[in-house]
């Protein structure tokens, strides 16, 4: 190799040895992979996905990446989530000071407010994900064709290869989603509730007694 030139392997190494340098304050789990997820989102070359090592549930419907030690964000966005809405109510939550800090009870309005909420602390941003995660439930309201929240496509996808009975109804959607189809899902109430059943159970949400 000429004097100068640095091996993509090298590159590689370095570049993983950057990553990894950001700590991450939930314990010593380690992430997959990036953290992107097919037809959604893809973090940026600088972003280090930072999974909740405590996390109650199978998988992660709300991911923190860090962009450094002191700043991460939140996919999807958390401001004006519905499951907020305790501790936006109720100062005395543990969460609601987090909540109050970063303005995230109702959407951001302004690039300011919006860049607020794109820089957390990694440490606020895991606390918070990590406090939705423990009020996750998808959901179909009697007679509605949404799912909320709204599924993530490699969800969706994932929900029609688990083993067992899936409706043509989902696997359309789902060849819809692989054709990259930016149409949204088109589904029948009947259709609805299936999703958001197999979603929790995907998540291992346990069913309400």
């Amino acid at each position: 190799m000429g004097r100068g030139l640095v091996s993509l392997a090298l590159l590689a190494t370095l570049f993983a040895a950057c990553r990894a340098e950001i700590p991450n304050p939930t314990g010593s789990c380690s992430a997959p992979n990036d953290g992107g997820r097919a037809y959604y989102h893809v973090p940026g070359d600088d972003d280090t996905w930072l999974p909740d090592c405590q996390n109650p549930l199978r998988r992660e419907y709300w991911r923190v990446f860090a962009v450094s030690a002191a700043s991460a964000y939140t996919i999807p966005r958390i401001d004006g989530e519905p499951r907020l809405q305790r501790p936006c109510m109720d100062a005395t939550d543990p969460i609601a000071p987090l909540v109050e800090r970063y303005g995230l009870c109702a959407s951001a309005s302004n690039e300011a407010e919006v860049n607020r909420v794109n820089a957390m602390a990694p440490v606020d941003a895991l606390a918070l994900t990590h406090f939705l995660h423990t009020q996750l439930r998808f959901t179909a309201a009697e007679g509605s064709s949404l799912v909320e929240p709204w599924a993530i496509p490699s969800d969706f996808l994932d929900v029609c290869q688990r083993a067992g009975s899936i409706s043509g109804e989902l696997l359309d959607n789902c060849d819809r989603i692989r054709k990259g189809w930016d149409l949204g899902y088109m589904l029948s109430p009947a259709g609805a509730t299936e999703l958001a059943a197999g979603l929790n159970e995907l998540y291992g949400i346990p069913p309400i007694p």
